[in-house]
């Protein structure tokens, strides 16, 4: 355990309050986000976990600057998102905000561009994800500064793979090479790979062969890319007999069936990769890269950043401090505790080292450096609520994926 004095970092981490920051209030006129000297960010606060995540990252930017002063408030991830328009227009408004997955489309009214700050402060942008900053972009204008990256990949039980007597997966291996991996771990009441659900393992399936799943539009349902992906995920159950098939309302769940040795393998963001580790064993988690049908991937990025609100009343203030938590000293400090790998490229050596395998850095490089950017509809939520609602019918042969498609596009559409 590292000492957090050594830093005289002082955090105030708030409790779930509501709708969010009351009390926290304190600024007058000109002062609006803020309390004192203390900026007020407003994000998803579950449990410990998240209390120490935003302790670090507060911590990591006070390393890198020491006049970094920021206050934390909000509910649980699940109320998060919904409850974020009404704080952002209330009297107690944040200074600072966070976006997972590049969300920032549904909000960018409430927020501030970033260009002109960043060009003020001669902030080098190419240190960071290139496909994650334009995921944090609307209409060419940047809204969010990255602070860690979640490219999706493979996760692997590597004792599983050894009893089957099968190679640890290589950097380029392709879907037929996944295929047959997952037949010979499919075994004693295990499956060889347990199915996400919704949008995310079609995207990551598409951006794997360079092909983005949404538009400025809306996600791509006619592209017979996104087609395919879905009937791979379904071929995996039914033709192939290696994954259990996604049942409405069903008891295998991919994030526990892989933690608890149910499946050989999962798709999943490395946001997982350290729940996997505690219960699997450290040493027994892999990582791979995203099979594709060339058999040179490329990453699905789904990061996080920190943003700013129209009605901050110290941007400049704000735009150093998440200047300072997303910097190369402060993300680095950050790996020293987290598992989370840093938006930034140049601290990715430090996340290898504090995380202890040097071949996970190399996936991480390859799957973040050579991504394939999409941006984030704002209607997924919408999306994905429709697409588990209806791909189970695929895998119990109700419907063709071509109908389930037309039928989620139907329910966009209303």
């Amino acid at each position: 355990m590292r000492s957090r004095g050594r830093v005289g970092v002082s955090v105030l981490l708030v409790g779930v309050l509501g709708l969010g920051l009351a009390a926290c209030s304190g600024g007058g006129g000109g002062t609006s986000g803020l309390d004192g000297d203390t900026l007020k960010m407003y994000t998803w606060i579950g449990g410990e976990a998240d209390e120490q995540q935003w302790s670090d990252y507060i911590a990591g930017g006070k390393h890198a600057d020491p006049d970094v002063a920021v206050s934390v408030s909000g509910p649980p991830i699940g109320d998060y998102y919904t409850k974020l328009p009404t704080v952002m227009r209330s009297s107690s408004a944040p200074c600072l905000v966070t976006f997972q997955n590049g969300r920032v489309n549904p909000y960018v009214q409430g927020l501030e561009p970033l260009d002109d700050l960043v060009k003020e402060n001669e902030l080098d942008l190419s240190a960071y994800s290139p496909a994650m900053l334009e995921q944090l972009s609307v209409d060419g204008k940047l809204y969010s500064l990255p602070f860690n990256a979640g490219p999706t990949v493979i996760l692997y039980n590597k004792k599983m793979f050894k009893d089957a007597g099968v190679a640890e997966p290589a950097d380029d291996w392709t879907i037929d090479d996944f295929i047959a991996t997952a037949k010979a771990t499919t075994k004693d009441g295990v499956y060889g790979f347990a199915i996400p659900q919704a949008s995310n393992p079609v995207a990551t399936l598409m951006a794997a062969d360079g092909h983005p799943w949404a538009d400025e539009n809306g996600p791509l349902l006619d592209d017979p890319n996104f087609h395919d992906a879905l009937q791979l995920l379904v071929d995996l159950s039914n033709k192939h007999k290696v994954a259990k098939p996604l049942e409405a309302g069903g008891s295998f769940p991919d994030i526990d069936a892989f933690n608890t040795g149910q499946a050989a393998m999962e798709m999943q963001g490395l946001w997982d990769l350290q729940h996997a580790q505690e219960s699997l064993g450290k040493d027994n988690v892999g990582i791979a890269v995203i099979p594709s049908k060339s058999g040179v991937s490329k990453g699905f990025i789904g990061g996080s950043g920190f943003a700013i609100t129209k009605t901050c009343g110290d941007k400049q203030k704000a735009f150093e401090a998440i200047e300072a938590m997303t910097s190369k000293s402060g993300l680095e400090f950050v790996t020293t505790s987290q598992a989370s790998v840093p938006a930034r490229l140049d601290a990715l050596d430090a996340w290898s080292t504090n995380v202890g395998s040097p071949e996970f850095t190399a996936v991480i490089k390859q799957m973040t450096g050579d991504a394939t950017p999409s941006p984030v509809p704002s209607n997924q939520a919408e999306l994905d609520t429709l697409l588990t609602q209806y791909e189970v019918d695929a895998f119990s042969g109700k419907s063709t994926v071509a109908e389930v498609l037309q039928q989620v596009k139907a329910g966009l559409a209303q």
